[in-house]
């Protein structure tokens, strides 16, 4: 189908990282809200509310760097909405989050297990990261998270449709990665995390996740 949307949303940050690409130092929090439909008009209406924050510390040794970031949010429908549209919900899984399962597969899910958002989700990660020789660093991360059916709730009631069994109210990973910084290109990623708190549908084995920057945050 077709909806029209208009919406318009704000930031406010604080950033106090140093130095470069690989911060040993500060952090950055955001807060980050927007309204769609309302006195805007168009097809939804719903607000939505985040809350991330990444901070960096020097590790044990020289060169040792830990990584200490995390996320929270919430949308809600309201007016003439009855419920938030499936590409505005909160997802979590893959690369930038649960990165020991499938994009997208950390939360609920629908009878054919499809993953259908939730509309409130939270996020933590901490990572360890050691130089090994020069542009190329090994790092160790735990990952914990998860998304909720409903706005402002904390229930593992009903993730996954027509479940027979509890839903844990929680997913998590760990893993190890190496980043590598090659000339004229920039720094990569490569992950690989293994699931430790799945569902009974996301649950399946280790995954690999690729991609740029030596660090995880995603704003």
């Amino acid at each position: 189908g077709e909806r029209l949307v208009c919406k318009l949303g704000s930031t406010i940050s604080y950033d106090s990282l140093g130095p470069g690409l690989l911060p040993d130092r500060g952090q950055r929090t955001a807060i980050f809200g927007e309204m769609a439909g309302g006195a805007l008009g168009a097809d939804t209406d719903f607000y939505k509310l985040e809350l991330r924050s990444a901070w960096y510390f020097k590790g044990l040794m020289e060169g040792h760097i830990i990584e200490a970031s995390g996320q929270g949010g919430v949308v809600d429908s309201f007016g003439d909405s009855s419920r938030v549209p499936l590409f505005d919900r909160w997802y979590l899984g893959g690369l930038r989050s649960l990165r020991g399962y499938d994009f997208r597969a950390g939360g609920p899910e629908e009878v054919n297990n499809e993953p259908i958002a939730g509309n409130t989700c939270w996020f933590r990660s901490l990572k360890y990261s050691v130089p090994i020789v020069e542009r190329l660093r090994l790092a160790t991360f735990y990952d914990i998270g998860m998304v909720y059916r409903d706005p402002f709730s904390f229930s593992s009631d009903g993730l996954l449709t027509g479940s027979p069994v509890s839903e844990p109210s929680y997913n998590d990973n760990w893993g190890i990665g190496v980043r590598l910084n090659i000339p004229n290109l920039g720094p990569l990623r490569l992950d690989y995390a293994f699931p430790i708190t799945g569902d009974s549908v996301n649950d399946d084995g280790g995954r690999f996740q690729f991609g740029v920057g030596f660090t995880s945050r995603n704003f």
